[in-house]
């Protein structure tokens, strides 16, 4: 029997989801330690700040680019089968980044790595959402968020000590073990979906889409270094607007579209989108601004087992949020639960940069928390209110486009303000960095607010959309908040 064949026994959604989650940890505990190795890894490959953020950058826009077609292709050909591909190829592809010689094939190892692993991501979670009844995706998507940023912890407590002991090389070795070990439990617990036979996968929408958001970012990080009057900056910009231009337009005529387009018009489709953009920009970069300013050659000067420790309250206290967004919700509603999540993110910044400033390592320490607390509080309600919308059968590229909103602003966050430090790395201009991307953050309270949750009641909140109608359509507006 093939591993893409589903299991014979039939096992329970807590044990589904448990399966699924070793998985959602064995892609993302590198990101914390990773981070806090930058300075290391560009000492190391002899590389500028500009291009080793790339390292993080990079596999974000693989992730943007690839995610809501990953999505797309479970819902058509099944969740199970591109779990187990993307992480089969994904975890070869981390024992090739182990051996990365310079920056240019590390950044292009871990894109391709990430461009494999973005089937995981949506997969992942519409298995486990389909598992569980409709009253439960809060707390699903809770889990889920709580376990994607608490596995990064464990990485810095392996991670760190193994990265000053011996090499950052080590962390993709151990990150491709344990991808291994997912697959094999994965392909014997992991139920198939549906496959839909009725449609097939727009190959040349989805190349539009990646041409256009590939040809935002690139100019975004590389401005600085080479000047805006530069070919590459102002050819990408100006590739951008037509590619999607003719996403649209193909969008519009092809019988079966990557994206329904009059979807995003609803509100509880655009608005979690918009909102994952101006919420995960301004907290990446804040991760990635903070690792650059504790290094070696900055404000505190720190090793990279001390960054990691340092920063390791983001992913606790993410994951602590993300814990309770359910039982807030329950009690205080979706919509209050997000405003103060990303309230939560702006304070968050704005310590790290007054600690910037005034060299206090208490104030970057508690921001750092903050940060991460806001942001495990605001998700799980907007993507339970995403998922809810867009309906069981077209959940992998609801989700998908979802990720892909948040990659994007993340990659574009990181790019504009890692730009902002490249020549000056003085605290006044890591506070610069914090406060605008502070105020980013503020625009989240304004769109996730708008969002249409149903109200507390006694014992959780229940949703009407059926399992099987597509998209939005199944909201009744009769029980949303306007």
């Amino acid at each position: 029997m093939s591993f893409l064949d589903p299991p014979v026994r039939q096992f329970s959604p807590r044990v589904i989801q448990v399966v699924a989650l070793i998985g959602v940890a064995s892609s993302s505990f590198t990101i914390t330690v990773l981070s806090a190795a930058l300075p290391d890894i560009a000492d190391d490959l002899n590389s500028s700040t500009s291009t080793i953020t790339w390292v993080i950058a990079g596999p974000l826009l693989a992730f943007a680019v690839f995610t809501p077609m990953a999505g797309k292709l479970g819902d058509l050909y099944g969740h199970r089968r591109m779990y187990l591909v993307g992480f089969t190829a994904a975890a070869l592809m981390s024992f090739v980044t182990a051996a990365s010689p310079n920056a240019g094939f590390l950044i292009g190892a871990r894109i391709v790595t990430q461009a494999f692993s973005s089937s995981t991501g949506p997969s992942a979670l519409a298995i486990m959402m389909k598992a569980f009844p409709d009253d439960e995706r809060t707390s699903v998507a809770g889990v889920w968020s709580a376990v994607l940023a608490a596995s990064p912890a464990l990485g810095v407590i392996i991670g760190g000590p193994l990265i000053d002991a011996t090499s950052w090389r080590t962390l993709f070795v151990i990150q491709g073990i344990g991808m291994v070990v997912a697959v094999v439990v994965s392909s014997r617990v992991l139920p198939e979906s549906e496959r839909r036979d009725d449609l097939t996968f727009d190959l040349l929408g989805g190349c539009f889409l990646a041409v256009g958001i590939a040809a935002v970012l690139i100019p975004l990080n590389r401005a600085g270094a080479l000047g805006w009057d530069h070919p590459v900056i102002w050819g990408g910009l100006t590739l951008a607007p037509v590619a999607f231009v003719l996403f649209v337009w193909w969008e519009r005529r092809t019988p079966h579209p990557l994206i329904e387009l009059p979807v995003l018009a609803e509100r509880n489709v655009s608005l979690p989108l918009v909102s994952q953009l101006f919420l995960n920009g301004p907290y990446m970069a804040g991760l990635v601004l903070t690792s650059l300013m504790l290094g070696a050659d900055s404000t505190f000067a720190f090793s990279t087992t001390a960054i990691s420790l340092l920063i390791l309250p983001r992913p606790i206290m993410f994951a602590l949020g993300a814990w309770v967004a359910d039982r807030l919700v329950n009690r205080l509603g979706g919509r209050s639960v997000v405003v103060v999540g990303c309230i939560g993110i702006s304070l968050g910044l704005a310590f790290i940069g007054i600690g910037a400033v005034q060299e206090w390592l208490a104030f970057v320490i508690i921001g750092v928390g903050v940060a991460g607390a806001g942001s495990g509080i605001a998700r799980p309600p907007i993507i339970a209110a995403l998922t809810e919308a867009v309906g069981e059968r077209d959940m992998g590229v609801g989700t998908g486009m979802l990720n892909m909103t948040g990659q994007i602003g993340a990659a574009a966050g990181i790019s504009l303000l890692s730009a902002l430090v490249t020549e000056d790395s003085s605290p006044e201009r890591f506070l610069l960095v914090f406060g605008i991307a502070a105020v980013v953050a503020v625009i989240a309270i304004a769109t996730a607010g708008a969002i249409r949750f149903p109200d507390p009641v006694a014992g959780g909140t229940k949703s009407t959309p059926s399992p099987t109608a597509p998209y939005s359509a199944t909201i009744d507006s009769r029980r949303w908040r306007q």
